[in-house]
């Protein structure tokens, strides 16, 4: 049992409840047991928890929509379930993913599993992981993509899933270009946005791209495993949407960090049940006044269009020969408007 940090350190939280968590770094052959990784490891791993705990917690403090109570439950103090930490992590050679989220919803928040060969590179998605704990949704595009988000702005550098130091726009791009080599601007448009953000929390990620069959889980067969390569690419894509949102590269008055906020806490985690969220939502959430100071708002579909803008222009606007948009959607104002503005804030310095 360890102390790992307080919650409420930033200045921005006025408690300081301290949070534990138990390392098992028990492994297992046959009837034959063995620690996961070498003692040295071990120490490394906890303080390596500990710091980005620091980190998460007070990235997510300056979330200023994000209340003290949304970022750790208590423990509970009496009762029949008394956890002994706020979180238990396991690290086993058993384990060929990192997993929070799925043990939050079965009632289980704070349960943490990690990969040994991930932990023994330095490489284990810890702040993905602690995202799930501390931040949990009951929407899985948004749990996985403010976990993917956090991540990434946090240990830009770290070698983890799903796009391993690189930015979360090339996982999407090598996909749609291995997949869709003809192609893979067509795809991109192609992407059932819609279809992705109606899945809720524990349920797979899947989506439809065209008339090709489910990218990810497949909502009709439940049994059948998800390809690796398809749920990083939606691991990605869930990402690089969060972080458009958030960090807002389009310079559009409407993308804050507190309408994020309000749209988030629309879906919160409540073990098991599966709501993630009306889709209209996203309209209430996203309003506000434009820089003509015309009262305004996007539904998730726009949203959907304005990324998707972003995205081409990103992967396909900066080539010798530009890919066009797909004429269909060139067509739509949305579309036509943002990537003319993309064009002329790239010719600045």
């Amino acid at each position: 049992m360890k102390v790992v940090g307080k919650a409420g350190s930033s200045k921005a939280f006025q408690f300081d409840t301290e949070l534990l968590a138990h390392f098992d770094f028990g492994g297992r052959i046959g009837e034959n047991s063995f620690p996961s990784v070498s003692p040295d490891q071990q120490k490394r791993f906890q303080a390596e928890f500990a710091k980005q705990l620091k980190d998460v917690l007070d990235q997510l403090a300056q979330y200023k929509w994000l209340s003290p109570e949304a970022i750790l439950p208590p423990r509970p103090v009496s009762g029949p379930y008394r956890p002994p930490s706020d979180f238990h992590v396991f690290v086993s050679d058993s384990y060929d993913l990192s997993r929070s989220l799925v043990p939050a919803w079965h009632g289980q928040r704070g349960w943490m599993e990690f990969p040994a060969h991930r932990v023994v590179a330095n490489a284990a998605a810890i702040s993905h992981e602690l995202t799930h704990v501390l931040f949990p949704n009951g929407n899985r595009m948004l749990a996985e993509g403010a976990a993917v988000y956090l991540q990434q702005k946090l240990f830009p550098k770290l070698p983890v899933y799903p796009n391993y130091a690189e930015p979360l726009e090339e996982p999407v791009r090598n996909f749609l270009a291995e997949n869709f080599p003809n192609s893979p601007s067509s795809a991109l448009w192609s992407m059932d946005l819609d279809g992705l953000e109606g899945i809720s929390t524990p349920d797979d990620l899947f989506m439809r791209i065209g008339a090709r069959p489910f990218i990810g889980g497949d909502p009709s067969n439940s049994e059948a495993p998800p390809q690796p390569q398809e749920t990083k690419f939606l691991y990605a894509v869930a990402g690089s949407f969060v972080e458009f949102l958030l960090e807002n590269p389009i310079e559009d008055d409407l993308l804050t960090e507190s309408n994020f906020g309000v749209l988030y806490a629309s879906t919160p985690l409540r073990p098991l049940e599966r709501d993630s969220g009306a889709a209209s939502r996203w309209q209430e959430c996203y309003q506000g006044k434009d820089k003509h100071g015309t009262q305004t708002s996007y539904s998730f579909r726009e949203l959907g269009l304005l990324w998707k803008t972003y995205m081409h222009f990103v992967l396909y606007g900066g080539e010798k020969e530009e890919i066009p948009i797909p004429e269909s959607y060139r067509k739509i104002r949305l579309v036509a408007e943002l990537y003319a503005k993309l064009k002329g804030m790239a010719g600045q310095p």
